[in-house]
């Protein structure tokens, strides 16, 4: 796909959070919110405790955020966790999948190509580690994820919702 000039010029900066520790709290804030609006169980001490795991020297968890230029618009990270259903998970490439979570886009840059940025920037983050693939949960946004080459590989309840489980492999 050939992007123009002024799509380019307007390409976010991708960072780990811990390249940038100014936004730290930002980011916490978000996750929270995001958190809350799943239905799950949070707090803003809970978030911001377990994204101080994101900003120490360990290749997983990662928080990645997009910039222009000191402007904070989005974020998204990379976890390993163990995924907790009544049914049987499909087979993983690896013994401690990773997994893309915490999207996050200003609403006011949305449609601008920064989601896309920062999972592809994701998805670069985890090929250098030498993985194969990525998995996600998503209720709302499936189709988001599947226009981005994600396939639904399980459908499951997660903490009380109906969620797809997504996978994209590289």
């Amino acid at each position: 796909m050939n992007l123009s000039r002024s799509t380019l010029a307007l390409a976010p900066d991708i960072f780990v959070l811990e390249q940038k520790p100014e936004f730290f709290g930002q980011v916490a804030h978000w996750h929270h919110r995001e958190c809350e609006r799943q239905g799950l169980k949070s707090s803003l001490s809970l978030r911001q405790q377990r994204l101080v795991l994101h900003v120490q020297q360990n290749s997983i968890p990662k928080t990645l955020i997009a910039l222009r230029g000191n402007q904070l618009l989005g974020c998204v990270s990379l976890v390993n966790y163990t995924y907790r259903s009544s049914e049987r998970m499909p087979k993983v490439a690896s013994d401690s999948p990773v997994w893309l979570s915490n999207l996050f886009v200003l609403d006011q840059y949305r449609r601008q190509g920064i989601g896309t940025a920062l999972i592809d920037a994701a998805k670069n983050y985890a090929q250098d580690l030498g993985l194969a693939e990525l998995w996600l949960s998503a209720t709302d946004y499936t189709n988001y994820y599947q226009k981005r080459d994600w396939e639904i590989v399980r459908r499951t309840r997660l903490a009380g919702r109906q969620v797809n489980v997504m996978r994209v492999s590289f």
